[in-house]
């Protein structure tokens, strides 16, 4: 009984982490802007 109660965590965090993994797949999280490129966010400024 007690590997039972040993068990049940294991299969659950087993299943949310699959479950998580298969949302990333179907809906993947958004790219991270290019540190490269100015972002649109930035203010421009203007040397004179």
């Amino acid at each position: 009984m007690i590997l039972l109660a040993l068990l049940l965590p294991v299969v659950m965090m087993a299943f949310l982490f699959g479950a998580d993994a298969l949302e990333d797949l179907i809906f993947p999280p958004p790219a991270a802007p290019d540190e490269d490129a100015p972002g649109a966010d930035v203010a421009r400024t203007t040397s004179l």
